[in-house]
């Protein structure tokens, strides 16, 4: 009876340890962090960085209380910067940020998911459409279920240097410009020829005349890079497009894991970033504009017909592209019909 007595305390005791250790093993699997890994297409120390994806990093720790801990690398530590789509689409990365104008190849509307030639949008007009007006919900429809998509990043307005005065847009007229996406069209459609580079051959091209004029970022980015040595002149609006809007792209089985307070811990803190960043991008641009004028860049702006010939050249690039993809068709639509909608009471209020 004793001997009977003891084995079942020990068999109790056995049982009682095992609960204690499964249950100590879950709390311990549930109180470790979520662990992201992932990358972005722009130098994590350049504004293109700091301003965004590092921003938003930040923003999802503090917010998450540490129940998230995201792992950022700088561009082209992982995989190539024009890889970070491939990357986070096949699971190599939890997480990237580049911009939608890379997937244009698979994706002819990825051009639309930022600001528009010809002025078609500006940056109120792209923020409203993106966040309000149906803009990230079609972002995401283009994408389907590769991956998950949010807005993140914006830049101040963009200028174009040249070598030669610009006052109208006739003198743009046999000019080499370098640029890419669909800025390309409006180029072409003024009479002068796109040459692709990247940034850092931007500077060498103009001092070895491969190119005669070149459209980068705004004034910050673009003194850094040293344009204002290199052209005597600068002119706006910026014709080939206004802001950039980047994208956050996800791995859709890393964000399905998620619960849904950290899901919108995520998306919240990239719109955080976006505004946040915008912010601090453009007290950068008003002391580089500073710098850029003194000096001694000759700066220029086309008249209001010019500008306005502009927009009317992007209308017809913008029908012609949609004739060649249903889906650009389809985001195109979308924007058209926002504008039309968002001019009248803009117009309204806004000072001439």
């Amino acid at each position: 009876m004793i001997r009977k007595k003891s084995r079942s305390l020990i068999i109790l005791a056995v049982a009682m340890v095992a609960a204690w250790l499964m249950t100590t093993g879950l709390g311990t699997a549930a109180d470790q962090p979520v662990r992201w890994k992932g990358g972005s297409c722009f130098g994590l120390a350049s504004p293109l960085g700091k301003y965004t994806i590092v921003l938003w990093k930040e923003y999802v720790e503090k917010m998450s209380g540490g129940r998230m801990v995201i792992e950022l690398h700088d561009a082209g530590e992982i995989v190539p910067a024009t890889k970070i789509y491939d990357a986070v689409r096949d699971g190599i990365l939890d997480f990237g940020m580049n911009t939608p104008a890379w997937q244009k190849g698979k994706y002819p509307a990825g051009d639309l998911f930022y600001t528009l030639i010809g002025g078609i949008t500006e940056f109120n007009d792209l923020l409203l459409w993106m966040y309000a007006g149906g803009g990230k919900e079609l972002e995401q429809e283009m994408y389907k279920e590769e991956l998950i998509v949010f807005p993140i990043g914006l830049t101040p307005p963009e200028e174009v240097w040249t070598k030669k005065p610009v006052k109208t847009l006739a003198d743009i007229k046999g000019m080499k410009i370098r640029s890419a996406g669909l800025c390309m069209d409006m180029w072409e459609k003024l009479g002068a020829s796109v040459v692709l580079l990247a940034g850092g051959e931007v500077v060498p091209g103009l001092q070895r005349g491969l190119i005669d004029g070149a459209e980068f970022l705004d004034a910050s980015m673009d003194y850094t890079l040293g344009l204002h040595e290199v052209c005597k002149y600068r002119f706006g609006p910026p014709v080939h497009m206004s802001n950039n809007i980047f994208q956050l792209l996800i791995k859709t089985k890393s964000w399905k894991e998620l619960p849904a307070d950290l899901k919108a811990i995520v998306e919240s803190a990239a719109m955080a970033a976006s505004l946040q960043g915008y912010a601090r991008f453009w007290m950068d641009s008003i002391e580089y504009d500073k710098k850029i004028r003194a000096y001694g860049t000759i700066t220029t702006k086309l008249s209001k017909a010019d500008q306005a010939k502009a927009r009317q050249m992007g209308m017809e690039i913008l029908e012609k592209k949609s004739k060649e993809d249903p889906f650009f068709a389809k985001v195109w639509n979308s924007q058209k019909e926002f504008v039309k909608k968002y001019k009248p009471y803009y117009d309204l209020t806004k000072f001439d």
